[in-house]
């Protein structure tokens, strides 16, 4: 279907180059999603998503485990009870009853009928059929009173599936969302139980409001392999009110199949499963490869920092700020093998120099690979200079193999922010006239993360709220030893307290969702007067249940000659999101798409020869 979409957007963007309808552009991908976004709308207020029934592939009967044969107890044949039948072998000729004294000496030979076998009946194809029913389970984010500040939604979503027999066991489940990237992104998997149950944690950004459930398994009356696909919600209106004024409630749903002819697949079907890891082609990122199974990507994000730790400070978080996105290759049972990170340094508003770096806690040696570009993409090798904010720190700029407690110390990201950002700051004070002639896109470091036993990052808290445990190391000492500042989740005292955030409680991290327009310097950006985030108090002390998406409401106080807060970091970093993933799309089909162009072409030339034809005729 991919294919397809490439291939009718080359005309349309043929069209928008020549005629400007911008809008022809757009309109393949807007079907991106598995299901329209009125049925998503619907699916997340009233809690029901809608299952369909999709057939994969034809497969060879010797892999599908063959039914029972039976014939209905009353007679019918509309898929009522049944019962199993067990065919009895025919007699040909009974044996002649024996013969008694006083029954006639010469009696006529008995000959009886053979009596006709049962009738054996063979199973008439079916459909699957398949209905559903999700509940959902309002879920507390705030981590027991104690907000994260996560932006992120972070639930499990349990899937029950049964048929006419039961529980359906040793089930393929994959869990996606299409409203990150535009495509399908998974966000899990797992595999049925005995019980016919599975229970997969996601996390996704807010903007996501419903999740696709993908189970796949086999007619066992046609042969067919078939995918059931779905939708539940992941946030519900707050209240019964509506999104824009009570907030959303983050929910985990239930989501119960109810199926009839379907039933898991009997071995593996190479059709659909080349490498026989139970994860589908259609959703495998690796599919001759049995060790890996899916790419779990983030999509784009920015974390922010304030540095004045143990002190507030001014609150506006660009004391040091990155642009990053991450991807993730898992095994297909959701344990890490590799990480990869790109990481842009975009904002120094403070006097300290900064290193950015990232924390494992994990028990397998790693494999760390680096390299570094300027604003401009050239290689950049400025790293190998910057001081270390973090003792004995192993394989900074460098990479090579770091031992667990090398991983867990850090690994740098981003070295001495006075290098990565070149002088700059990308801070202006309040009311200061910054344009894109005075942005400055810092360095971008590319990371890769290779372990040598794939590890489960759950197991010790290596994520809050989907994201890993990155820390800024700062060149400024306490009792000797220099200061570090971590994300909220991670860390608290003696008390419970978390140890990343304040006695007012703000934090001095923050991870926003795409690209973070942060406050100019000075501006707190708890004071709508002087940040011009009108939201972010409602959203903080909500716990994060009103308006989520605090961060795309800015300046909206109507005041005459009213400065500007924020320092517009979207205007300046542009997101190629939409030619990255046609550039991608392109590269992944080119001999499709080489032959589109040329009758493409060739269309294009018939058109004009016609047209000039018709101009020399007149």
């Amino acid at each position: 279907m991919k294919r397809w979409l490439v291939l009718i957007t080359i005309p349309l963007l043929l069209l928008d180059c020549s005629n400007k309808k911008k809008g022809l552009l757009l309109l393949p991908f807007l079907g991106l999603g598995d299901g329209s976004t009125a049925t998503q709308a619907e699916a997340a207020n009233t809690g029901n998503g809608t299952f369909t029934v999709v057939g994969l592939e034809t497969t060879d009967p010797g892999q599908i485990t063959a039914p029972s044969e039976t014939t209905p107890t009353d007679g019918s044949t509309n898929g009522g009870e049944q019962t199993t039948t067990t065919p009895t072998p025919a007699p040909e000729v009974a044996s002649p009853a024996p013969t008694t004294p006083s029954e006639p000496t010469n009696p006529e030979p008995v000959v009886t009928t053979p009596t006709p076998a049962p009738v054996v009946t063979t199973p008439t194809p079916a459909p699957t059929t398949v209905n559903n029913e999700t509940t959902t389970v309002v879920v507390d984010q705030t981590n027991g009173g104690n907000f994260n500040f996560e932006t992120n939604i972070t639930v499990p979503v349990t899937v029950t599936v049964g048929n006419e027999s039961g529980p359906v066991a040793n089930a393929p489940v994959t869990v996606t969302e299409t409203t990150t990237t535009g495509q399908p992104n998974v966000v899990g998997v797992g595999t049925t139980d005995s019980n016919g149950s599975v229970t997969i944690p996601i996390s996704v950004p807010p903007t996501v409001t419903t999740v696709e459930i993908s189970v796949i398994g086999v007619n066992p009356t046609t042969g067919e392999v078939v995918e059931l696909t779905g939708t539940a919600p992941v946030q519900q209106p707050a209240n019964g009110g509506s999104g824009s004024s009570s907030g959303t409630v983050v929910v985990a749903p239930v989501i119960n199949v109810d199926t009839t002819n379907f039933q898991p697949v009997n071995g593996c079907v190479q059709a659909v499963d080349t490498d026989c890891d139970g994860i589908a082609n259609i959703y495998d990122e690796f599919p001759e490869d049995p060790s890996l199974a899916t790419t779990a990507r983030s999509g784009r994000y920015t974390i922010a920092f304030e540095d004045m730790y143990p002190s507030a400070g001014d609150a506006d978080l660009n004391d040091h700020s990155t642009i990053f996105t991450t991807e993730m290759d898992k095994t297909p049972v959701n344990k890490v093998k590799v990480i990869r990170g790109t990481y842009t340094h975009v904002a120094k508003g403070a006097g300290y120099n900064h290193e950015l770096r990232l924390s494992l806690n994990v028990s397998t040696n790693a494999k760390v690979q680096v390299s570094y570009v300027d604003g401009s993409g050239k290689p950049w090798s400025g790293c190998a200079s910057a001081p270390k904010y973090t003792a004995n720190a192993t394989g900074d700029c460098t990479g090579g193999t770091l031992t667990p407690a090398q991983l867990k110390r850090g690994i740098l990201l981003l070295p001495s922010s006075d290098k990565t950002l070149f002088g700059s700051k990308n801070a202006p004070a309040a009311g200061t006239t910054f344009t894109i002639n005075n942005f400055v896109r810092g360095v971008t470091a590319n990371v890769t993360i290779t372990f040598e036993e794939p590890v489960d990052l759950n197991a010790t808290k290596n994520l809050v709220g989907g994201h890993l445990n990155y820390f800024l190391a700062f060149n400024q000492k306490t009792d000797g030893v220099f200061r570090q500042i971590y994300r909220p989740g991670f860390f608290t005292d003696s008390k419970g307290k978390d140890s990343f955030i304040d006695k007012n409680g703000f934090p001095w991290a923050i991870i926003v969702p795409g690209i973070f327009n942060h406050p100019t310097e000075g501006a707190d950006i708890r004071k709508p007067s002087t940040s011009g985030y009108i939201f972010f108090n409602s959203w903080m002390n909500s716990n994060g249940v009103a308006h989520k998406d605090w961060y795309l409401n800015v300046d909206q106080i109507p005041a005459p000659n009213r400065p500007s807060y924020v320092v517009r970091v979207s205007d300046f970093y542009v997101d190629n999101g939409f030619s990255a993933y046609l550039i991608k799309a392109v590269q992944k089909n080119a001999l499709e798409v080489s032959a589109s162009l040329i009758v493409i072409g060739a269309a294009l030339g018939f058109l004009m020869k016609k047209r000039l034809g018709k101009q020399q005729a007149a």
